[in-house]
């Protein structure tokens, strides 16, 4: 669905970090966790392409969508600089979501930088649902941490780590969550996203491990629909026959199994 969303907030969080939230009353009835918008930043042709945001948030009482995003270059910088009233061309939601399974209690959420947008969105709703929440968020520094208290559930449990160890577990957050491992961590299933490395680890560590995990990938794109097959990955069939599917399409949400690093 093509829509002009209303800015409602559009404010930074922690230093090149922003909270932006829009009025869309249509994309927030049909917004899943997983999804993304496919952003037009502004109405000249510079830049030229949409940006793709995952949806941190979707409240349909209130027609609200949250996004959460880093500035990284020059279509993030044009980007904090809209103020409350202005509008944005949305094209969404779009993707494929988050599936939790109805028969396990436990939910993993484990994210690397702003990577856990699409995680809090789903905090929420697996929140609602009475599931128990363990949430592993890792950074550099102290720094690029995001206040997850703003945005998870007050029941939700938070391990941080930073590779400074300015905040937390000294280290990568994957060895965090693997330490906690030997305790003997309950049935549970994994869902993660954040830089591709991360996810080459957890998805390589958990061949062992052998939890139920579904992975968000995080891929430029330009048309957002399928279209330019520009976010193809390569992916390994379950006869271990390779191919490619669309971040965009079939994506973003994988099994950790398919992606073959």
């Amino acid at each position: 669905m093509l829509a002009k969303a209303r800015v409602l907030r559009n404010e930074e969080i922690v230093p090149g970090c922003y909270y932006l939230q829009l009025e869309e009353w249509q994309i927030a009835r049909g917004s899943l966790p997983g999804q993304f918008l496919h952003v037009r930043i502004v109405d000249n042709i510079a830049p030229f392409l949409r940006r793709p945001f995952s949806i941190a948030g979707a409240f349909p009482d209130s027609g609200r969508v949250d996004i959460i995003y880093r500035i990284v270059g020059k279509g993030t910088e044009l980007l904090s600089r809209l103020g409350k009233g202005e509008y944005l061309d949305c094209l969404g939601p779009l993707g494929t979501p988050f599936s939790p399974a109805r028969d396990i209690a436990v939910s993993v959420l484990l994210a690397g930088g702003v990577g856990i947008a699409p995680l809090l969105f789903l905090a929420r709703i697996l929140s609602g649902e009475g599931k128990k929440i363990l949430v592993y968020y890792g950074a550099s520094t102290s720094g690029e941490l995001l206040p997850l208290k703003e945005f998870l559930p007050k029941k939700a449990e938070v391990f941080l780590a930073t590779e400074d160890g300015s905040a937390g577990y000294r280290g990568l957050v994957t060895d965090l969550f693997e330490s906690t491992l030997v305790a003997g961590t309950r049935r549970a299933e994994i869902f993660a996203c954040g830089p591709k490395p991360m996810l080459k680890i957890l998805a390589q560590k958990n061949r062992y491990w052998g939890y139920p995990m579904q992975l968000s990938l995080e891929e430029r794109m330009a048309c957002g629909i399928g279209a330019c097959q520009g976010c193809a990955v390569k992916v390994r069939s379950e006869d271990d026959k390779t191919g490619y599917l669309r971040v965009c399409r079939e994506g973003p949400v994988f099994d950790f199994q398919e992606v073959a690093w």
